[in-house]
């Protein structure tokens, strides 16, 4: 195979006539035009990013600066009010993309004369283009939110996509890059708070090893993609605002509430089962029993709550524990006391993302006191369980406790899980000053796992009273953009592993 270069001007064109078998294009811009001129949706795409296991994107888009032209601080200024418009700009657009996409329409038609676009094949006029072009932006710019901005760069991120476009040709001798170098980017200009602990980045990179495997066990296995079935038993009040949040919050590819979708960008086969509230324990173990002996399915997420009708201890004990990639059977084996797990049992989702995100974060939890505020079965309760395993000293807080109890538990905790989905039950006062004893380089950590959508407000709600407001001597997981993402990476991350668990130790393998 042989690679060219190709004017971007008519390479949709030339895709077309036959001239080129393939075409790098942007998934914002350039693929909805092809999808256009060839008058069908959904055009096949090789995603480029991860392709043999190698390939690292960075950004598009990126502001480029000379050095020289930031020394003055009267210029990095400049600059920096240009972020902050562009930060403003996706929060708005975001929200309303459509709204936002009209506007940007205007302003093409002001400026047609400059932008000289007629003589392209990548770009189409209509307003309905724009609508889905900045859409799909939107939805690329998520995946950046840290704390109260989108659009941000993660230094890891460009520090890994510049190494590989340096070093991608095996035949030449490249200069070897020191690790702290960051390749131009001026981190002053742009850096969110030190105080983040962000889970976007490192869920993004969970789910790019999910895929890799996933393509490797098909490979491995005859074209069998690992599988997922997910069953929901009526409607869920919990998931009521699913649609908004994807719409301000996620995408389609790393969304919880899109599971399918999420499977279908990373070569999981998912199959969404909903069933109506009036199922009753024989149906539902009738499905159960078909998903695991007929499917042959390799992972079930058998949603919470249930009816009540229906016991759910008989129903997660009818899902095999190979298959469990809730970790509903660690849960049961926890409320029976037991210390250890089997090698094929598989971690709670949740519980799972907070531990990975301290560990990605270097959070060390032993002989830490750990404040956990919520004691429900699948996040607080075997979230306590793995911090002790941790060695870690934890309290398990709930909502009976007394506020001026759980002041003085706040107070005195290095680590605050906050998991009760209570809007308001914590107060941002508690975490202003350190506690007693701890020296000036400790900082008071909190991490939010429960949140609340407020349809008024049109915004997610955490424990806190006064998120915005938290001491500059707190470390935070942000909301969104903190445990939220690295749940829906978990899930798959089980899915695959359930997947190879299960060939690697059949007979037949």
């Amino acid at each position: 195979m042989s690679v060219v270069a190709s004017p971007r001007a008519t390479k949709n064109t030339d895709l077309m006539s036959g001239k080129y078998d393939y075409i790098q294009a942007y998934r914002t811009t350039e693929v909805p035009t092809l999808e256009r001129k060839l008058g069908r949706e959904n055009v096949e795409i090789l995603p480029l990013e991860g392709l043999n296991g190698a390939v690292k994107l960075g950004y598009s888009q990126v502001l480029f600066a000379t050095q020289e032209s930031l020394e003055e601080d009267s210029k990095r200024e400049i600059v920096r009010n240009f972020l902050e418009a562009t930060f403003t700009g996706w929060h708005m657009a975001i929200r309303d993309h459509k709204e936002a996409a009209h506007h940007v329409h205007q302003a093409q038609a002001r400026l047609h004369h400059i932008l000289q676009d007629e003589d392209n094949d990548h770009w189409d006029s209509s307003e309905e283009y724009t609508i889905q072009s900045v859409g799909l932006c939107c939805d690329y710019v998520k995946e950046t939110f840290q704390g109260d901005k989108y659009g941000v760069i993660d230094p890891n991120r460009w520090k890994d996509a510049t190494s590989w476009l340096l070093h991608q040709d095996p035949k030449s001798s490249p200069k070897q890059v020191s690790s702290s170098e960051l390749f131009g980017l001026d981190a002053n200009v742009w850096q969110p708070s030190p105080q983040l602990l962000s889970g976007n980045e490192l869920a993004r990179n969970m789910l790019q090893d999910v895929r890799q495997s996933a393509l490797q066990f098909e490979t491995n296995f005859g074209g069998r993609k690992p599988s997922l079935a997910v069953i929901t038993v009526g409607n869920l009040t919990r998931y009521t605002d699913g649609k908004r949040r994807l719409q301000v919050y996620s995408n389609d590819e790393n969304s919880w509430f899109h599971k399918t979708n999420v499977g279908q960008a990373n070569n999981i086969a998912v199959k969404e089962i909903h069933l109506p509230e009036a199922t009753t324990e024989n149906e539902l173990l009738s499905h159960l029993y078909n998903l695991q002996h007929k499917d042959n399915v390799d992972g079930i997420q058998l949603m919470w709550p249930l009816p009540p009708h229906i016991n759910p201890s008989k129903m997660y004990k009818a899902i095999s524990i190979d298959r469990d990639v809730d970790g509903a059977h660690y849960i049961g084996e926890l409320e029976l006391g037991s210390s250890s797990s089997s090698p094929e049992m598989l971690p709670p989702v949740t519980p799972m993302a907070v531990l990975k995100l301290m560990d990605h974060y270097g959070i060390s939890v032993e002989n830490k006191n750990v404040c956990v505020v919520g004691r429900s079965r699948i996040v607080g309760s075997p979230l306590a369980h793995m911090l002790r395993e941790r060695d870690a000293i934890v309290t398990v807080a709930h909502s009976k406790v007394p506020a001026d109890k759980l002041e003085s538990l706040v107070k005195n905790s290095d680590i605050v899980i906050a998991c009760a989905g209570s809007p308001g039950s914590l107060k941002t006062e508690w975490f202003d000053k350190k506690k007693a004893g701890s020296s000036d380089d400790d900082e008071k950590i909190i991490i939010h796992v429960g949140t609340t959508f407020d349809k008024e407000k049109d915004t997610l709600l955490t424990d806190l009273d006064d998120y915005d407001n938290l001491s500059l001597q707190v470390r935070y997981s942000p909301v969104p953009g903190g445990i939220g993402p690295l749940s829906v990476a978990q899930l798959f991350q089980n899915v695959v592993k359930a997947a190879w668990n299960r060939e690697t130790s059949s007979p037949e393998s």
